[in-house]
């Protein structure tokens, strides 16, 4: 959805979360306030609900006395109010299905006014992970998000510039494993040509061509 009478980029296209200035729409949003600063995280409702979309952090990996603080509200109740959940992932790339939620069984609402969450990672120290917020609201309008830290002594980035890919012929691993019936198996290139990837038993025989 976007927002009657209100014009910014990114306004009605499919998405998950957008970095949004309320300030800087046409007309400016005099009404809707960040926590801090000028901007925050956006995630608007889907059409076709329910919402399903992610913000995931770059692969950290956390020192000792982990936690994660930020805070989060709904634009409006008139819809019902926003949902979300936290999890962690150990995987070596994002795999929804592979994240722990540390925020227990069931969805989190956020209220109107802007609000602290403040959750515990110490059993994922001295791991590499992935840390994502999942927005899972039914047909209301605007999850908000702001002010996320992490904070971990003597933790660090994985990758050295987070913005870049690091693109390299890699298999990435599959999940889950062990599997029955079925799993997913993740790869990337270092660039664009022919690709074979089979599945051999321990005898070193051919079981399956995967892709070629």
């Amino acid at each position: 959805y976007g927002i009657t009478g209100v014009t910014f980029p990114g306004s009605g296209d499919p998405m998950a979360f957008i970095i949004f200035n309320p300030s800087a729409t046409t007309p400016p949003l005099t009404d809707v306030s960040t926590h801090d600063g000028a901007k925050m995280a956006a995630c608007f409702a889907s059409t076709t609900p329910p919402n399903n979309d992610w913000i995931v952090t770059p692969r950290v990996h956390l020192g000792a006395n982990s936690t994660i603080k930020f805070f989060a509200r709904s634009h409006s109740d008139d819809y019902g109010l926003e949902r979300f959940r936290v999890g962690v992932s150990t995987l070596p790339a994002i795999i929804p299905a592979g994240f722990t939620y540390v925020t227990g069984p069931d969805y989190i609402e956020a209220p109107l006014t802007w609000h602290e969450y403040v959750y515990d990672l110490a059993a994922w120290d001295d791991q590499s992970v992935f840390i994502g917020i999942r927005c899972v609201s039914n047909d209301a309008f605007v999850f908000y998000l702001d002010d996320f830290t992490i904070h971990s002594e003597g933790g660090y980035v994985d990758n050295d510039d987070s913005t870049t890919p690091q693109l390299r012929n890699e298999l990435l691993g599959n999940y889950p494993n062990p599997f029955n019936p079925d799993t997913t198996v993740r790869f990337s290139t270092a660039s664009a040509g022919p690709v074979s990837i089979g599945i051999y038993n321990v005898k070193g025989q051919l079981v399956r061509q995967l892709v070629n």
